[in-house]
C-alpha cells in the first residue's frame, strides 16, 4: 500500500498493490484488507507507522496476529519510525529506557 511510486515496484513482480492518495483512503483500503481475512502480510511505507498505530495496537489488543504489517522506508528518506516505536514498546514492557 503506497502512492504509485512505491506501489509499482510490488506490481512488477505480481504483488496485489493498493494505491493510496491521502490519508483518508490508507484507513479506508486497511480495514477493507484486514476486513477480508486474505492477507498475511501488508507492507507499507515507513512514512505511515504513526498514522496506522491505533488501527495495528487494536488489532493485537483483539488478539490477532495476521497481518503482519512490514514498513519499508521509501522515497521519501523517512526511517526509523518503527524501530523507534519498538524501542518504546520494550523499553515499557522492561521497565527500562534501551539504549541503541
Amino acid at each position: 500500500m503506497g502512492d504509485s511510486i512505491f506501489t509499482s515496484g510490488f506490481a512488477l513482480i505480481g504483488a496485489e498493490s493498493f494505491e493510496i492518495k491521502n490519508e483518508e483512503e490508507l484507513n479506508q483500503i486497511l480495514k477493507k484488507i484486514i476486513e477480508s481475512n486474505n492477507y498475511a502480510v501488508i507492507i507499507l511505507p515507513e512514512r505511515f507507522v504513526e498514522k496506522t498505530r491505533e488501527l495495528r495496537f487494536k488489532l493485537i489488543k483483539e488478539g490477532r496476529i495476521t497481518p503482519i504489517f512490514a514498513f519499508i522506508p521509501d522515497y521519501t528518506k523517512i526511517k526509523g519510525k518503527r524501530i523507534e516505536e519498538l524501542k518504546k514498546s520494550i523499553s515499557l514492557a522492561v521497565g527500562a529506557e534501551l539504549k541503541l
